[in-house]
């Protein structure tokens, strides 16, 4: 397709409410101020609902598909590169941003995943995990059934990709302390700048970033409150919300509960 097919293209983005990785396509399509719908994955039809591949996030621009959240990424820039970039074209300040993202992919996401649904036998893992099949039965297409709701939390308790994103969010240590560590770590990438990397405007590690603080709270996970708490970080929240205002939103309105304050 040409650059001017492209732009006149359908893009869907096939997800699921709650999919951290999606949730970052979802922010680099608001950000480029695309046109896009999203498609609401069932969990028990995905291999007959995706156009390419098993695992969310995929994205359509006309008949063309990629998958994986980064990549995606990379693609969005060449596909449209007179809408903001992603990346900046500098090489080593495009390499740094991407070490960002890196850490955004294999250390803050895992550490939502931790607290969201959670780890060990407690109540708030419980809540969290019903709420996270709730939210999947009123938004993914077709809905679920009610046992499967139910069973959510049992269900997310025994998938592998969740063990294994969990053993990489610093496991050995409690986990509101592995919480606060991920805080510092974040707050240490932003350099004193007012976005991640000293940069001055958002790129694909704020985009990426931006979604696993603020849909656990809209979409009233418990624990996810916690974030209020951390004013320098709600500074960043707040910075990042006139670039993201488009829609469809983040949290569908039929699964949202909280709205994320804005700046005052």
């Amino acid at each position: 397709m040409t650059q001017q097919q492209h732009h006149t293209a359908p893009i869907t983005l096939y997800t699921y409410t709650m999919s951290p990785y999606a949730e970052k396509v979802h922010c680099y399509l608001l950000y480029k101020k695309l046109d896009f719908h999203c498609f609401y994955v069932n969990p028990l039809r995905v291999k007959k609902e995706l156009p390419i591949g098993k695992q969310i996030p995929v994205l359509s621009v006309g008949p063309d598909s990629k998958a994986d959240s980064t990549p995606i990424g990379l693609w969005l820039d060449e596909l449209f590169p007179d809408k903001p970039l992603l990346l900046p074209t500098d090489e080593s300040r495009r390499q740094k941003l991407l070490d960002i993202d890196n850490w955004v992919s294999h250390r803050l996401i895992p550490s939502n995943f931790r607290l969201f649904p959670g780890t060990g036998i407690t109540l708030r893992r419980a809540l969290n995990g019903w709420r996270l099949g709730q939210v999947l039965h009123k938004t993914s297409h077709g809905g679920m059934p009610k046992i499967l709701q139910a069973s959510w939390p049992l269900i997310l308790s025994q998938l592998g990709f969740l063990k294994h994103a969990v053993a990489m969010a610093d496991p050995d240590i409690p986990v509101q302390e592995a919480r606060v560590k991920i805080y510092q770590e974040f707050l240490s990438k932003l350099e004193g700048g007012p976005f991640l990397g000293g940069e001055n405007s958002p790129t694909m590690p704020d985009l990426g970033a931006y979604p696993q603080f603020v849909a656990p709270f809209e979409a009233g996970l418990r624990g996810a409150e916690d974030i209020l708490n951390y004013p320098e970080i709600m500074a960043w929240i707040h910075r990042m919300q006139p670039y993201l205002s488009g829609t469809p939103a983040l949290i569908p309105p039929i699964a949202l509960k909280y709205q994320m304050p804005t700046h005052v």
